[in-house]
């Protein structure tokens, strides 16, 4: 019974290793996306999965648009949510009704003050750096920050991020490698992420064809003891 239930894991397992590939390789055109990388871990409980958050930057794409910012660098943008602060490297930004600056799905962009980005009136650009402008006339920098540990930001969707540190811990960039009318793609490189699907199906066949001669023998032993006790 050990070894069945220790195979179950080991398939369970590779099962949602199989589902962190085929998540990077689902979002390998959204902007600002990260990819996870999984590996099974062994415990008395049996087999999970451990997955880490791949940081390393994406290419950079001339969109043209002066709404449309990338960081050429260390940092993240920095949002208000409605459950709080939270990090992204996607700086595809649009106006709000209210003339705020925010994301596609409506955070708020904070400036380096800690305050959102308004324009009431006029046009609203951002330049190189992060200066925020309207009409040309500067009104905001873009607040951009970096963490001296990486491994506790928590990816919470797909290209925005949780700091499970404490606050004194977040460094505002000084002089923030921002470009204007440049998007940041994913990390994904499909090719790559195709070869570790595959590999991680041959493991959860190998793994599975376990567990079904494992079921196999049990039914065997099963059916000998029926036997003996009829």
């Amino acid at each position: 019974m050990d070894g069945f239930f220790n195979a179950y894991s080991a398939l369970e397992a590779r099962m949602k290793i199989v589902d962190v590939v085929a998540n990077n390789l689902a979002n390998s055109q959204t902007t600002g996306f990260k990819r996870d990388f999984g590996r099974v871990l062994q415990g008395e409980a049996g087999f999970d999965v451990g997955t880490q958050v791949d940081l390393s930057a994406g290419d950079l794409i001339n969109t043209g648009n002066e709404l449309d910012v990338a960081i050429d660098g260390d940092g993240f943008f920095t949002l208000q949510t409605q459950t709080g602060i939270r990090y992204t490297r996607a700086g595809g930004f649009v106006l709000n009704a209210k003339g705020e600056l925010v994301t596609k799905d409506g955070a708020k962009v904070l400036s380096t003050s800690g305050s959102p980005i308004i324009a009431t009136e006029g046009t609203m650009a951002i330049q190189d750096g992060g200066l925020v402008t309207v009409d040309g006339n500067e009104v905001a920098t873009l607040k951009i920050v970096n963490f001296p540990n990486p491994a506790n930001l928590q990816k919470e969707g797909f290209y925005r991020f949780e700091y499970k540190g404490g606050d004194e811990e977040v460094q505002v960039v000084p002089e923030p490698r921002v470009k204007s009318g440049f998007l940041e793609r994913s990390n994904v490189n499909p090719v790559t992420e195709m070869v570790h699907l595959m590999a991680a199906y041959r493991e959860f066949e190998a793994v599975q064809r376990t567990v079904k001669t494992l079921m196999t023998d049990m039914n065997s032993k099963l059916i000998q003891e029926l036997g003996r006790l009829g």
